[in-house]
C-alpha cells in the first residue's frame, strides 16, 4: 500500500475512534447543542456586522468555537482505493445520470479555514470591516424589471436587466448566481432579499485584469432592484504590511451558505470568502494597500479570500459552476463541468458532484471531502446545475446560434425545455418556489426566475 494511503487510513481510523468515544459521552453537551447553525430562520451570524461590533457567540469560524474541537466526519473513501470511472457501454446523449466512483474525487481544505487569516485581520486595521447589510444599504446602480427574457423560457415569475453600461459591456461577463435564498432559510439577511451575481474580467491573464466582481442586487422592493459591485481579492504581503491582489479566475458559479461565499475556480476547486469580512476601501485607481490605506480600482468594497478547497485526487474534476442544495441531508454544494467537442474528454464527458456541507460550520464536512454522489450527465455544454428532490436541472448552451435549453434529469430519464439564450449558473429559491438563472450575452442579459413547479420531473 502506498505511504500516502497508509497515512490516510491511519488518520481516518484515529478520527473514527475519537468520534466513537465522543458518541458514548452522554453527560456532556453535544456539539449540535453548542453551535449556532448558518441558514437557520435567523440571519447568518455576522451577516451585517460592522467593524467593532461584538462577534456572535460561537459563530461558525470564530476562534475557540466548539466545532474547532469536535471530530469531523470520516468518509469511507479515506479507507479504500478508487478509480476514474469510464462511461458505460452505449452511453448516449439524454440517457440520464450514470453513476461513477465518487471516491475518485477529493477536495482538501486549506489550513485554518473557518477563522479569519492573519492577513485579513491585518487588512481590517487599515480598511473598514463591513457586512452584507452595509453593502446593500449603499447601492449605486439601478436595474430594470422586465417581462422579456432572451430565448423566452416558460413561466418567468420575475426578471430584471442590468444598467445599460453593464448590459452592454464586453469587458465584464456575468456568470454565477446565488443570493439570500441560499444563505438563510428565511430568504433574507439583515431584513433584505438579495441576488448576488459574479462577473469576470474578460482580459484574463492581462496586467489590467481586475479579476472578479460580485453584484449585490437588493431585491427587497422587487419593482425597483438596485445594486453595487464589490471586488474579490486575495490577501498578500505580511501582517505587518498587508495588501491584496485581484482574483483572476472565470468564476463560473457561486453559492452562499451561512457566512461563506463559494466561488468555482475551474481547474482548482473552490475559493472561499467570508461575507462577515467585507472591506470598505478608499475610492482611487490603485489596486492594493500602502501607507496605511487601501484602494481597489475605484471600487468601494473588497471581499478578501479566507481559504480554498483544492483538488486532492488523481481524477481531476472541473468546477465550471456551483449551486446549493440546502434541502438535502446533509446540505450540499452541487458542482459540475462544461464539456463540448473542444472541452473535457468529449462532449458527453460532463460530470456533476454533490459536496456535503457541515451545517454547524458552513464549511465542507471534512478536511478532505469526497462527493456523496457523482454522475455523468449525458448532456453537452452544461453551464449550470441545481438539484431538487433528486432531479437535476441542467442549463445548456448546446443549441446553435446562442440558444439555450434546460434539461430535467432523474435516474435514466431526461426531458428538455426551452431556456434563456446564452444561459449560465442556477439557483433554487425554495421560499418562492423559483428556479433562478441568468444570461451572459452583451445587450441581451437578464437575471430571471421561473416557477419551478412548471418544470416537473422527467
Amino acid at each position: 500500500m502506498e505511504p500516502r494511503r497508509m497515512a490516510r487510513l491511519a488518520h481516518g481510523l484515529a478520527l473514527a475512534l475519537v468520534a466513537a468515544i465522543a458518541a458514548c459521552s452522554s453527560d456532556e453537551e453535544t456539539a449540535e447543542d453548542a453551535l449556532t447553525v448558518p441558514g437557520a430562520e435567523t440571519d447568518p451570524p455576522g451577516a451585517g456586522a460592522s467593524r467593532g461590533a461584538p462577534p456572535a457567540v460561537d459563530a461558525p469560524g470564530d476562534p475557540g468555537a466548539a466545532e474547532e474541537t469536535a471530530p469531523r466526519f470520516v468518509d469511507t473513501c479515506d479507507l479504500q482505493a478508487s478509480v476514474c470511472t469510464a462511461a458505460p457501454a452505449g452511453f448516449r446523449e439524454g440517457a440520464g445520470l450514470a453513476p461513477i466512483d465518487r471516491c475518485a474525487f477529493g477536495l482538501e481544505e486549506s489550513a485554518g479555514l473557518g477563522a479569519p487569516p492573519a492577513l485579513v485581520t491585518a487588512l481590517e486595521t487599515i480598511a473598514t470591516r463591513v457586512g452584507v447589510a452595509e453593502v446593500l444599504a449603499d447601492t449605486n446602480r439601478t436595474a430594470t424589471t422586465t417581462t422579456r427574457v432572451p430565448g423566452s423560457p416558460s413561466n418567468v415569475a420575475y426578471a430584471f436587466r442590468w444598467q445599460n453600461d453593464d448590459d452592454a459591456s464586453t469587458a465584464w461577463i456575468p456568470q454565477g448566481i446565488t443570493g439570500t435564498a441560499d444563505a438563510a432559510t428565511s430568504g433574507q439577511v439583515g431584513g433584505k432579499s438579495a441576488v448576488l451575481v459574479s462577473f469576470y474580467d474578460k482580459a484574463e491573464g492581462g496586467a489590467t485584469n481586475e479579476g472578479v466582481r460580485i453584484a449585490f442586487v437588493d431585491t427587497t422592493a422587487p419593482a425597483a432592484p438596485k445594486y453595487r459591485f464589490a471586488l474579490l481579492a486575495t490577501p498578500t504581503g505580511t501582517p505587518a504590511s498587508p495588501s491584496f491582489a485581484p482574483v483572476r479566475i472565470h468564476a463560473g458559479g457561486i453559492a452562499w451558505f451561512g457566512d461563506f461565499l463559494y466561488v468555482a475556480d475551474t481547474t482548482r476547486g473552490f475559493r472561499v470568502f467570508d461575507l462577515r469580512h467585507i472591506l470598505r476601501v478608499s475610492i482611487a485607481t490603485a489596486f492594493g494597500c500602502g501607507e496605511g490605506a487601501c484602494s481597489a480600482a475605484n471600487y468601494k468594497y473588497v471581499i478578501p479570500e479566507v481559504g480554498k478547497y483544492q483538488i486532492a485526487s488523481a481524477c481531476k474534476p472541473l468546477f465550471s459552476f456551483v449551486s446549493l442544495d440546502r434541502k438535502s441531508d446533509p446540505p450540499a454544494l452541487v458542482s459540475g463541468e462544461y464539456c463540448s467537442t473542444t472541452a473535457c474528454a468529449g462532449p458527453l464527458a460532463s460530470r456533476v458532484y454533490r459536496w456535503p456541507l457541515d451545517p454547524k460550520t458552513g464549511l465542507l464536512r471534512s478536511k478532505t471531502t469526497f462527493p456523496t454522489e457523482a454522475f455523468l450527465t449525458s448532456h453537452k455544454q452544461v453551464q449550470g446545475a441545481a438539484t431538487v428532490d433528486g432531479t437535476y436541472y441542467l442549463s445548456s448552451s448546446a443549441p446553435p446560434a446562442g440558444a439555450g435549453e434546460i434539461y430535467r434529469v432523474a435516474g435514466n430519464k431526461s426531458a428538455t425545455s426551452r431556456w434563456s439564450d446564452s444561459p449560465e449558473d442556477l439557483m433554487v429559491d425554495h421560499g418562492s418556489g423559483w428556479l433562478w438563472s441568468l444570461s451572459e450575452a452583451p445587450n441581451a442579459r437578464a437575471v430571471f426566475a421561473v416557477t419551478l413547479a412548471s418544470y416537473p420531473k422527467p
